[in-house]
């Protein structure tokens, strides 16, 4: 397949997979073939995984900003050179393909996304056709539960509110590692904001 013509390639990119596959299948048995528990390992450590993986951490970029972090000198600053660069104004020449989908084809998108290295959706992507939906897993989810906590005294849909009267100290600290990955990169994000907000505005005229 193809990407959308752009100005450096007016008949646009070819994409296709190389030629490292690795396709197992997925069995419930540990008999020396990969697990389902395998599979939810390696998914859970990819959906923790933020740009600061790669070294790179700020904000969302802007034309004032995006010079201290497109550096030819680490790949993640060449990544996102590239972002801004693809994702110029005028990179979508064929604009009413670029605005399907909610102008997810649009290289635009690559500007905004920049401070992601250009990656701005969900970790997990799939087909309609071929899977289910989050909507569905969420609502089965949801009903499990109900059933599961149903009593001989709930027997029917009605919705009832549970009033907790009493609290206890429960434990300190992050349940998992993932959580604590997801705080502590949420704190240094707040933390590079701050500090680019605050250069901003000492560059501004009469601050010097």
């Amino acid at each position: 397949m193809g990407s959308l013509p752009h100005p450096d390639q007016p008949n646009g990119w070819l994409i296709e997979w190389g030629t490292q596959l690795d396709v197992r299948p997925v069995r419930q048995a540990v008999d020396g073939v990969i697990t389902e528990t395998a599979v939810a390992g390696y998914l859970a450590k990819y959906a923790t995984k933020a740009a600061e993986a790669t070294g790179h951490s700020s904000a969302r970029l802007t034309n004032a900003t995006v010079n201290r972090y497109a550096t030819p000198h680490t790949h993640a600053g060449r990544l996102v050179d590239a972002c801004w660069r693809l994702g110029r104004p005028g990179s979508d020449l064929d604009e009413t393909e670029a605005a399907k989908n909610s102008g997810r084809l649009s290289y635009r998108r690559l500007q905004r996304w920049a401070h992601m290295l250009g990656f701005g959706g969900h970790f997990s992507t799939k087909s309609r056709q071929y899977s289910t939906t989050l909507k569905a897993l969420r609502e089965a989810r949801a009903n499990w539960r109900r059933e599961r906590h149903r009593t001989a005294d709930h027997t029917d849909d009605t919705e009832t509110t549970l009033i907790v009267g009493n609290f206890t100290y429960a434990n300190t600290g992050w349940r998992t590692i993932g959580d604590a990955l997801l705080a502590n990169t949420a704190a240094a994000k707040a933390r590079e904001h701050r500090r680019l907000l605050k250069d901003v505005v000492d560059e501004m005229p009469g601050n010097e």
